[in-house]
């Protein structure tokens, strides 16, 4: 810190003691609050003073203080503001500025944002872009570096970062620190590029991404330094992680629903928990809600509202290191939300350093980022081996199962947007579709073009319809554009208003839908068909790839030997 920024700290905390002490009047008052404290477990009534943005003091309900202003509480109950310890924004489809729009009025006024899906497209530019838009996006937007651009060798995106962009990247202001290992066989194998990023977050928070891993394995991985995991599925997979001294973060997003299962060892009140969305998507965001909808799913589950609100703020603060958030206290930062209930947790107002919350209405430039498939494309042919799996897709998860060659219903293509002319095809299970071909450029996480669709005509038109939209989302049926929705920045997102951005989702659903789809998201769950980390089968333009067995399947068949 700075001599002139602590010289203005001193300022800013002597304000609050005389405040406190009643010497000066404060900026805020909130009268009359039923103010829930999640590290007592504690819901007592107050008034609660705000002074520069912070909160002076908590005292007594018709103690005679006095304000510039006064907001009557009449009884609502006051909650710290809500915090995502773990979110990728990109995956909303809207900048910053728009999301923060959509997650405000839920009682959301944090984030730790991670920006590997921006990253990979843009590389270290796209996270210096997350920070500046996260700035002013009326939102107090956080980042962590992402650690595995691209997530493994077997993908390839517009970026890489080594060790020494990681650790340049680790001083920028308002990075917290190093974001989910993906890579977790690289780790377990001690490969020496991953070891190198790992060393870079060593004395700092650490993310982990252990999908699946168990056991002497799973102790290795956090023996490697991570200090979190958000892919438990089971609750003997989050107990075991909680065993092995991780932080547990319960993922309830879009794509990937784990909370239900996951709420008996939250009911056992583990200390070191979290909720979070991970990926969540714009109509999800309006309809059902953010960390709000977390919050009543857990107290319709059994949770006591405190534990529950505890669960998105003072713990994902404390593990961000981030003091001065999460509790409402004096010299905490006046960030809180007025709810209606504890069992709703219908948001009245929304505030973030003593002010109503406010989303911002600039987001900076981002140039490039479009779709290039190259000459090629024009008479791709799309056959897949015979002797390949088919990749059965989940309608509620990231993981997919293996079925056996010949049963598949739709093929799935992967290729490469970034001109390198790569292709791959499998054949999937589970979506429903019948004809036509949904595209789009939204894929976890080098974001290459994913095609689910029938004809190799209806493929090849989606795939030269995205490149002329400059990425986003489209439908064709009968080689015709059918539905599309542009995104603009990066590919990946739009600054289009929320809900402007979510009737063109309802849009591209709909027409999905017309062509026999039947996954309730189809855009989320066809966006991690392709993420390489996640088992057991996933599709990169360079194969189909065996997670498990961490190999490209073959294209031929091994000729017996005579």
């Amino acid at each position: 810190m700075t001599a002139e920024n602590t010289e203005n700290e001193r300022q800013t905390r002597q304000r609050l003691v005389r405040v406190a002490r009643g010497l000066e009047d404060a900026d805020l008052l909130v009268r009359g609050a039923q103010v829930v404290q999640p590290a007592t477990r504690e819901v007592f009534e107050a008034d609660v003073l705000v002074a520069g943005g912070r909160v002076a003091a908590l005292v007594g309900a018709g103690s005679g203080v006095r304000a510039a202003r006064t907001v009557e509480a009449r009884r609502a109950y006051l909650v710290p503001g809500f915090m995502d310890a773990h979110v990728h924004i990109e995956s909303s489809l809207l900048t910053p500025a728009r999301f923060a729009e959509a997650v405000l009025p839920r009682g959301t006024t944090a984030v730790v944002a991670e920006p590997h899906e921006v990253v990979n497209v843009l590389g270290p530019r796209g996270l210096r872009w997350m920070l500046e838009a996260g700035a002013r996006s009326g939102l107090r937007v956080f980042g962590s570096v992402p650690s595995s651009v691209p997530a493994s060798p077997f993908e390839q995106g517009g970026a890489e970062l080594d060790a020494a962009q990681v650790t340049a990247a680790l001083r920028l202001p308002g990075v917290l620190g190093l974001a989910e290992l993906m890579n977790y066989p690289a780790v377990l194998n001690l490969e020496a590029t991953a070891w190198d990023v790992l060393a870079a977050g060593w004395g700092g928070r650490m993310d982990g991404h252990a999908a699946g891993v168990s056991g002497r394995d799973l102790q290795a991985y956090a023996a490697a330094g991570p200090h979190s995991d958000h892919e438990a599925t089971t609750p003997q997979e989050a107990r075991e992680r909680l065993r092995a001294g991780l932080w547990l973060m319960v993922r309830e997003g879009s794509a990937a629903k784990n909370l239900q299962a996951l709420l008996p060892v939250l009911r056992e009140r583990p200390r070191r928990a979290m909720l979070v969305s991970d990926d969540v998507s714009v109509d999800e965001l309006l309809e059902l809600g953010h960390l709000d909808r977390l919050l009543r799913a857990c107290v319709a589950g059994g949770l006591h509202p405190a534990d529950a609100v505890a669960l998105v703020t003072c713990h994902p603060a404390e593990y961000w290191g981030l003091h001065d958030l999460g509790l409402v206290a004096p010299g905490y930062r006046a960030d809180f939300v007025l709810l209606h209930d504890l069992r709703g947790f219908e948001v009245l107002e929304t505030f973030v350093g003593g002010t109503e919350a406010q989303a911002g209405s600039e987001t900076p430039p981002l140039p490039g980022g479009g779709v290039t498939l190259g000459p090629s494309w024009e008479t791709a042919t799309f056959d897949v081996p015979a002797h390949w799996p088919v990749m059965e897709v989940c309608p509620d998860q990231i993981t997919t199962g293996v079925g056996a060659p010949g049963s598949g219903d739709a093929r799935l293509v992967v290729a490469d947007r970034y001109g390198r002319g790569e292709h791959a095809a499998c054949w999937t299970s589970g979506t429903g579709l019948t004809g036509g071909a949904l595209a789009i450029s939204i894929l976890h996480d080098a974001h290459n073009v994913a095609v689910l669709g029938g004809t190799d005509t209806d493929i090849r038109a989606a795939g030269r319809a995205l490149e002329a939209l400059g990425g986003g989302v489209v439908v064709v049926s009968g080689g015709e554009v059918r539905a599309s929705l542009p995104l603009p920045y990066a590919g990946l997102m739009s600054d289009r208003p929320p809900r402007e951005v979510a009737a063109g989702l309802a849009k591209v659903t709909a027409a999905a839908r017309l062509l026999g789809c039947t996954l309730p998201y189809p855009v989320t769950t066809l966006s991690f068909l392709g993420l390489s980390v996640i088992p057991a089968l996933k599709l990169t333009p360079r194969g189909l790839l065996d997670v498990l067995a961490w190999r490209l399947l073959p294209r031929e068949t091994a000729r017996a030997e005579g």
